[in-house]
């Protein structure tokens, strides 16, 4: 009986373990539910990647954006691959100090749904868990494109300028 006893007492705190443990899940969902939701507000591209690059969250900014629907990427593909990005220095680099420091901004290239090219001004932050493994990368992204038609606009004046003044 006493066998009995000790099986049915480990038994109950199980199940109560159990209990609490689906209680705290059910809770952590809904924060992050709420999380999502509120990224989605915004019209800035903010996704979030797995260390090995594959799309965990992509927001309605994202899609806007960039033009294709979460379903469509979320869990499929890389984020590399799925927007072609042209780095402004070798990706290794890039990784390396977002690793060390654990943020990375610059300016990256990357092509749309429609095929045509995008500048975005692009911000990661790195996330790591209790034990100080990166587990995750949150990106975001804003269009500079026009800016940089501006600003080439501007350049190229300033060369014809330059010329015409040699030229007197």
């Amino acid at each position: 009986a006493s066998l009995l006893t000790r099986f049915t007492a480990v038994r109950r705190r199980v199940e109560r373990e159990l209990l609490q443990s689906r209680d705290e899940l059910e809770k952590e969902v809904s924060v992050r539910t709420q999380q999502a939701s509120l990224l989605d507000l915004t019209h800035d591209s903010i996704f979030a990647r797995d260390m090995d690059d594959v799309i965990t969250f992509w927001n309605r900014g994202a899609e806007e954006l960039y033009g294709w629907r979460a379903e469509e990427v979320v869990g499929k593909i890389t984020t590399h691959l799925l927007l072609q990005t042209v780095f402004p220095a070798p990706l290794d680099d890039v990784k390396a100090e977002l690793l060390v420091s654990g943020r990375w901004e610059g300016e990256v290239q990357h092509t749309k749904a429609d095929g045509s090219r995008v500048v975005v001004a692009s911000r990661w932050s790195l996330r790591r868990d209790e034990q100080g493994e990166a587990v995750a990368i949150l990106e975001t992204n804003n269009d500079v494109t026009e800016r940089h038609r501006r600003e080439h606009e501007i350049r190229t004046l300033n060369q014809e300028l330059g010329k015409r003044a040699t030229e007197l």
